[in-house]
């Protein structure tokens, strides 16, 4: 079996370097480019996408027309923006420990949610749970803890240093279908249920976000944009990357890809 998933992955690295060489003549043509100077990218259930620089955040359709721009200094710059849920967005700005809702035109949706407020003053990662929760992990407690967008308390993971045996150092979450997902670069994807227990660890390592597509988590790890299949636990390796690449989401056959000067939207089926 070893053996069998050895070659498989051989295999797949070979093609890959073959399709992208093919990909990068026809398949892979970019069929529009937007100039920007956004450090983040991030895309929605709807397929929209969204450029964040610094503390401003610009609206695209997925065919990349421009919709709405939202800038708002007052905050400083954005940390994450979830857009799981594209009708309610989470903006997270780690430095001054607050989270702040939109709505899917970019206007400020309610109060904002100050995480000192409610207790918390070393939470370095925020995002959206079902039934208008958020989801915060602490790095002094290093616990996952959820609340309600009025910042109260609805269940704990308790210490992970003292479960898992480690203190995690993450740098991405999410909640997909109920289930938490928290990125530690050295230790692979953690995986939690709604209650914030502990449930298992996927085997990706070294990279800086991810994206849960039925069974595949879809990932960049140096030049190369790869799948884990959760349950062959398998890898594929899809195509190389150019060097200036930085962030990568598919969408409704689509993949969008942003590098230092422009957001590439490619026409992509995995």
């Amino acid at each position: 079996m070893i053996w069998y998933r050895v070659i498989r992955n051989l295999v797949a690295l070979l093609l890959a370097s073959a399709f992208f060489s093919v990909a990068n003549g026809q398949l892979l043509q970019p069929k529009k480019a937007i100039p920007t100077k956004a450090e983040i990218l991030r895309v929605d259930n709807f397929g929209k996408l969204y450029l964040i620089e610094q503390n401003e955040i610009n609206l695209y359709s997925p065919s990349g027309e421009f919709i709405v721009r939202n800038s708002n200094k007052f905050y400083g710059e954005i940390s994450d923006l979830d857009a799981s849920n594209g009708l309610e967005l989470l903006l997270f700005f780690k430095d001054l420990s607050q989270v702040v809702f939109l709505d899917n035109q970019l206007a400020e949706k309610g109060k904002e949610l100050s995480l000192e407020e409610i207790g918390f003053d070393q939470v370095t990662l925020a995002c959206t749970s079902h039934g208008l929760g958020v989801w915060l992990f602490d790095q002094t407690r290093f616990e996952l803890t959820r609340v309600d967008q009025n910042g109260k308390f609805t269940t704990k993971s308790g210490n992970l240093l003292q479960l898992l045996g480690f203190a995690p150092k993450p740098n991405f979450m999410r909640e997909v279908n109920n289930w938490v997902y928290l990125n530690d670069p050295e230790n692979g994807i953690l995986v939690f249920d709604n209650f914030g227990t502990y449930y298992k660890t996927i085997p990706v390592k070294n990279v800086d976000y991810f994206q849960i597509k039925g069974n595949q988590v879809f990932h960049k790890k140096n030049e190369y944009y790869m799948s884990f299949d959760m349950k062959e636990l398998a890898y594929d390796t899809l195509f190389k990357l150019e060097p200036s690449v930085g962030n990568v989401f598919l969408t409704k056959n689509q993949l969008n890809l942003l590098d230092n000067s422009e957001l590439k939207l490619v026409e992509f089926t995995p």
